[in-house]
């Protein structure tokens, strides 16, 4: 394993396949699960809808446990930072992951929200992640040291492991909790299996003196604060509807917004498999005050994202509701519009995901953070009176609503430095 993981006869063409590989995994893992849960006897609709509120729960706690740093950490081509220092904050992050999940989870138990078997279900849910968030800090470094072929195999090998555990789990036992359980047991294990026998692509650049490692630690956690917030205030942009159904209406419902939406993934999806490997060549660009070629390979990736959208739209209102109601063993016809309207939004979602990388490659974190401020004050107001009104469209409708608002303001970000950058340089 070991010897498959770290060698590749071309690192650069193998981070793409393996990154491509690990980005599907990751998109289809949910969607796989719920598609089995829907189809298998025993199971059905109700447990469809707290598996959909458990996958948006563990979405959105776990980027406390990343805290964000991801991109930043890769864009660190000077080293500002050491990998000690990355990974010391990282358990910090972990550790506050595991205890703001649990707490939201028992304090909904506590106020009768969650039956005693929802509750153990979103609690290990939550806790599945916690692999994830870790990992990612070696796995970040790897990139660093331009060897994205080992992380992305690694993730891929996890995942398909877990699709395939957690899938057959559902199917013998009928039993949530048990599978839950079983398959997050069995991630951690592989996790730190590959952990160990990879970690030799993480630079562990050691200092002596402990009270700066402190400060370094402090430092990283109080600079990546604002992409930390931003990261969280992200998915709960895309929370925020699941949680006024939660609220307002039933799990059937979670159900059906979770059919929905699984959908909007395929967009962001496709930009990660040429975004990923780019990634490093638009911090090299930025580095080294290339703004023409910052701009052009801007440029190419919304040329990417507007063809991806407009393909993905087309494809929703020929064979959305063929496939979902396939999939999902329930009729979806009357949510055809509803489909569509996603994919717009997966859209403007995989847009103001590019912004926020180039703006994190920028260091101008404070415009990502404005964004998902506004955007999530909106949508906190906005969420709970739109279900209210129009159930499941009105979730619908609000979301599209917040992505463009999210892609307003990021442009205008972007634009503003690229012109700024553009009258120092001159």
């Amino acid at each position: 394993m070991k010897h498959f993981l770290t060698h590749s006869n071309n690192p650069e063409r193998s981070a793409v396949v393996w990154n491509m590989v690990a980005s599907i995994a990751m998109a289809f893992q949910s969607v796989i699960l719920l598609v089995v849960i829907s189809n298998t006897p025993g199971l059905g609709i109700v447990p469809a809808g707290i598996f959909t509120m458990g996958h948006s729960l563990n979405n959105l706690f776990i980027c406390i446990g990343k805290y964000g740093t991801r991109v930043f950490q890769v864009s660190d081509v000077k080293r500002e930072y050491t990998f000690k220092t990355y990974r010391l904050a990282r358990i910090i992050s972990v550790l506050l992951m595991a205890l703001i999940s649990l707490l939201y989870v028992l304090i909904n138990r506590s106020l009768n929200a969650y039956s005693f078997e929802k509750t153990i279900i979103l609690i290990w849910m939550c806790f599945y992640k916690l692999p994830d968030a870790y990992e990612d800090v070696y796995y970040g470094e790897y990139q660093r040291n331009n060897r994205l072929d080992v992380a992305s195999k690694a993730t891929s090998i996890r995942l398909v492991i877990n699709i395939f555990l957690w899938s057959v789990l559902l199917m013998t036992t009928k039993n949530m909790v048990i599978s839950v359980i079983v398959t997050t047991i069995v991630t951690c294990v592989i996790m730190c299996w590959f952990i160990t026998i990879t970690k030799e692509f993480a630079t562990d650049e050691t200092k002596k003196d402990d009270s700066t490692d402190k400060k370094s630690v402090l430092s990283l956690l109080w600079v990546t604060l604002p992409i930390a917030l931003s990261s969280f205030l992200a998915i709960y942009i895309g929370t925020a509807p699941r949680m006024a159904i939660d609220k307002l209406m039933d799990d059937t419902s979670q159900a059906i917004y979770g059919y929905i939406v699984m959908p909007i993934f395929v967009v962001e999806l496709l930009l990660m498999f040429v975004l990923n490997p780019a990634m490093y060549k638009f911090s090299r660009f930025w580095d080294e005050s290339n703004i023409s070629g910052y701009i052009k390979e801007t440029i190419k990736h919304v040329f990417v994202i507007a063809g991806l959208t407009i393909v993905c739209m087309l494809g929703a209102w020929l064979f959305g509701v063929p496939i979902l109601s396939v999939l999902y063993n329930k009729d979806m016809e009357h949510y055809k519009m509803d489909i569509v309207i996603m994919m717009l939004s997966g859209g403007f979602l995989a847009l103001s995901t590019l912004l926020i990388v180039l703006l994190t490659i920028m260091r101008q974190q404070k415009y990502i953070l404005i964004g998902f401020v506004v955007a999530s004050v909106f949508e906190t107001v906005l969420a709970f009176i739109a279900v209210s009104k129009n159930g499941v469209r009105g979730a619908i409708n609000c979301y599209l609503f917040i992505v463009i608002t999210l892609c307003i303001i990021y442009l205008f970000g972007y634009i503003f430095n690229v012109v700024r950058s553009t009258k120092i340089k001159d």
